[in-house]
């Protein structure tokens, strides 16, 4: 079941909430898991270009340090996913210690949400409504409803839907259970991802996360910004 909710708080940014859709709840969110599924399988037949910075920041958002790297992702010839560095680490940090940055550290972005067989996992509450770039989207929140085991990726947070086709276009959140350990250890937890057209396809193209990390004794103001671009159909296994 798909709860209503009655705000009385507004999102950054946001339109002050609407009345309910004139379309079932439940009917909405079944038709963007199908999108998300249908996404999620043709994005498994894509390579593209990968590029992951992240910025350490003054008070003032003035750059004292940065990491970058990037990279090809593809396929072995087995199938599975691959990534090939195009170059060298760029890494002129004066806090963080981030030498490089492999695929199965950038686990934890929620590239994709939600499939039909997971709806019964959620508690899914409508919010609101908002215009985004143009889209007038519907805004939905994800928890869980019982405790994530260690296997499993589920999401917690915010969803923008186009309003007409019943795309993800947006989210704003954090994949569960939480993880500790890889290059980015516990930063940047909640990251913000958003999509754009590839072929027929709405695809993750643009990540960011803001994060306060403790470093060598500091807080540090930190930005993650991760780019997917280049895309382009492929067999797996063909490369």
């Amino acid at each position: 079941m798909v709860a209503l909710a009655l705000l009385g708080w507004v999102l950054a940014g946001a339109a002050a909430p609407q009345g309910p859709p004139g379309q079932p709840l439940e009917e909405i969110v079944r038709r963007f898991a199908q999108k998300e599924a249908e996404y999620a399988r043709a994005h498994a037949s894509y390579r593209y270009r990968l590029s992951v910075r992240v910025q350490e920041l003054a008070p003032d958002d003035t750059v004292l340090g940065e990491f970058e790297q990037k990279m090809e992702v593809g396929f072995d010839r087995s199938g599975r996913r691959a990534a090939r560095p195009l170059e060298n680490p760029h890494v002129d940090l004066a806090y963080l210690k981030l030498a490089s940055v492999g695929l199965e550290d950038l686990g934890f972005i929620p590239l994709f949400i939600l499939r039909p067989e997971e709806i019964p996992d959620y508690e899914i509450t409508y919010l609101t409504s908002e215009r985004v770039d143009e889209v007038d989207t519907y805004l939905f929140r994800l928890k869980p409803n019982r405790p994530v085991r260690p296997n499993e990726r589920l999401f917690e947070g915010i969803v923008w839907v186009d309003a007409e086709k019943l795309d993800i276009v947006r989210a704003h959140g954090r994949a569960l259970p939480a993880r500790t350990s890889g290059a980015f250890g516990d930063y940047f937890r909640r990251v913000e991802v958003f999509r754009e057209p590839v072929d027929e396809f709405l695809f993750p193209t643009y990540v960011r996360s803001l994060d306060v990390l403790q470093a060598r004794g500091q807080r540090i103001n930190a930005r993650l910004v991760v780019r997917f671009t280049d895309h382009e159909r492929v067999r797996p296994g063909t490369e």
